[in-house]
């Protein structure tokens, strides 16, 4: 049975983290890319705590509205947004209508919990640093002009999240291009942080699978090879790893025990 998975703050998330601190310092516009499964998106939406201001927002009755909410929304200051793979041309009034209700709980969690006369606001980008827009890739130009002029709009740092490859694409709009001052590749995780993460960061990853249930050191040289350091495949390895124990009744975890899970995986193995 998986345990509830944690986030572990790698060495790359700390190094995104420093990334969007200096867009928010210099408020520019900065790229992100990297190879799908490295932790692009759950680095975002932890470093915005979005999870946690989604539940706020998701109201449907004003009696409702920051009901849930605590300090934590007060600190809250960056926007995170996943492009949408269809009806792009609504970006702009899906973002605003996220700020705004991003502004109307941290002003009603003053108002009925603080106690504080307050003011609500018409401005969507108020109190607002940052905005994130994942799954650029998706966006057509005029999209991408749509966030160009939000951003010169409001006094905020956005960055663009995408493929490989997507900063090359970017530089052919000169217009966009010009406000871009950082860019931030995404790496997979290194063999030494790896086997770190596989030793000291079990229980976070969410299985119960032990250190001690490993026959010997090439059963885990085994994981480190077949993942390449990509979080994403080391998630869906230990799945299937757990499921294969279960299956054939076996408490080691043996190379071809790994070997087994990784032939049940459908996708991105090579």
């Amino acid at each position: 049975m998986n345990k509830p998975k944690k986030f572990i703050e790698t060495k790359e998330y700390k190094r995104f983290a420093e990334f969007c601190d200096a867009c928010i310092k210099y408020k520019y516009i900065g790229i992100c890319y990297g190879l799908p499964g490295v932790g692009k998106t759950l680095s975002s939406r932890y470093y915005s705590n979005w999870d946690y201001i989604e539940k706020q927002i998701a109201y449907k009755r004003a009696d409702d509205i920051g009901i849930h909410a605590d300090s934590r929304i007060l600190n809250s200051r960056t926007l995170f947004y996943t492009a949408p793979a269809v009806k792009a041309t609504k970006m702009t009034s899906d973002i605003t209508l996220l700020g705004s209700k991003f502004g109307v709980v941290k002003t009603s969690y003053k108002a009925k919990f603080l106690n504080q006369e307050v003011k609500y606001s018409m401005d969507w980008a108020e109190g607002i640093d940052l905005v994130i827009v994942d799954e650029i890739d998706r966006l057509k130009m005029q999209n991408l002009e749509q966030l160009r002029d939000m951003y010169d709009r409001n006094d905020i740092a956005m960055i663009l999240i995408g493929m490989p490859g997507i900063e090359k694409r970017l530089a052919r709009y000169p217009q966009l291009y010009s406000r871009i001052g950082f860019a931030h590749e995404f790496d997979k995780l290194s063999k030494d942080e790896t086997h770190h993460i596989l030793q000291y960061k079990w229980e976070e990853l969410g299985f119960s699978i032990k250190m001690e249930d490993f026959s010997d050191y090439e059963a885990i040289s085994s994981i480190i090879r077949i993942t390449g350091g990509n979080f994403r495949l080391i998630q869906r390895l230990f799945s299937q790893i757990e499921r294969i124990l279960e299956i054939n009744q076996l408490d080691t975890i043996t190379t071809e025990v790994v070997e087994a899970a990784r032939d049940s995986l459908v996708i991105g193995i090579k």
